[in-house]
């Protein structure tokens, strides 16, 4: 059973690398430009593994389907400790149908348990960028139907004063970055909106809706 799916109609740290997989006819490549993502599932992890999720499937509309896998996974020896990518997690799908993103989950030193390092973003059936920070992705969400990428990155403990930053999917360039006040550890006033709509997101507001 797959661990996450979602449907859609149509109409309507070398850690962190994944690899894709593409199944198409080849007299669909012009038409698989404007194709868009109609299904997309995180499958189950293979038994034993290690791996805490299987590939992440995404299926358009032209037939496609593309499958992004994670780096075989490396043992730490003495000289070398590794922290393996070991899931996929927060897949979103931006208002556009084309563009998607999700978090890579990585072994984190100072915990039991993995935690999200890196945005992916997905586009035209290949990965666009990966933006991460070093430190824990808190939230992250799409901003003008998919056009811009908002991630907030903070400290897996500690105060929650959280560093928000705002790219271009297209280019990957950082437009824009503010952080929370240390007093309040939450934003100040002045805020940009985005910004503001990415700490409600984290904070489980209804207002954080695009």
């Amino acid at each position: 059973m797959p661990l996450l799916v979602a449907f859609f109609s149509a109409t309507t740290l070398g850690q962190s690398s994944v690899t894709s997989q593409q199944t198409r006819d080849a007299s669909q490549t012009d038409a698989s430009q404007t194709a868009q993502i109609t299904k997309f599932f995180i499958a189950e992890p293979a038994p034993g593994s290690g791996y805490e999720t299987g590939p992440l499937h995404i299926i358009y509309t032209d037939g496609t389907e593309v499958v992004e896998t994670l780096p075989p996974l490396k043992p730490s020896t003495d000289k070398e400790v590794v922290f393996n990518a070991v899931g996929f997690s927060d897949v979103e799908l931006a208002q556009d149908r084309q563009t998607l993103g999700w978090t890579i989950n990585v072994e984190n030193c100072c915990t039991s348990y993995s935690i999200p390092l890196s945005v992916v973003v997905f586009r035209q059936k290949q990965v666009l960028h990966t933006f991460d920070q070093g430190q824990m992705v808190w939230s992250w969400m799409f901003v003008e139907g998919g056009k811009q990428v908002a991630v907030v990155f903070g400290p897996t403990h500690g105060p929650e004063v959280g560093d928000y930053q705002l790219y271009d999917v297209k280019t990957g360039k950082l437009v824009s970055e503010v952080w929370g006040d240390a007093e309040t550890q939450s934003l100040k006033t002045d805020a940009p909106d985005w910004a503001k709509r990415l700490q409600d997101r984290l904070n489980n507001s209804p207002a954080a809706s695009p």
